[in-house]
């Protein structure tokens, strides 16, 4: 039987301030804002996104090898999978994702 879900969207915009302390470890990325939270790009592909305020990265072969102890989570309801970079933000460790 499939019973219908009821969610309450309780998720507030992204912080300017999150996005600036990711590009103040990655300052060569492009951001683009889209429904209150950030799109990240390196060299024009997408590679992740900052969503509710957390950092969440494409799954590769490289992030999943390099963040297999680090959560999954999905950005929005009906979003794919991701991986959740942990806080605080190792610049090292994001570097070389």
């Amino acid at each position: 039987m499939d019973v219908p879900r009821i969610q309450e969207d309780l998720s507030m915009p992204s912080e300017a301030a999150t996005l600036e302390r990711v590009k103040a470890i990655l300052p060569d990325i492009k951001s683009r804002k889209m429904m209150g939270e950030y799109l990240l790009y390196k060299d024009g592909k997408l590679f992740g996104g900052i969503y509710d305020d957390r950092l969440l990265l494409k799954i590769t072969k490289a992030s999943a090898t390099m963040l297999k102890e680090c959560p999954s989570a999905f950005p929005y309801d009906g979003g794919g999978e991701m991986i959740l970079f942990p806080e605080p933000f190792d610049p090292e460790l994001l570097r070389d994702v």
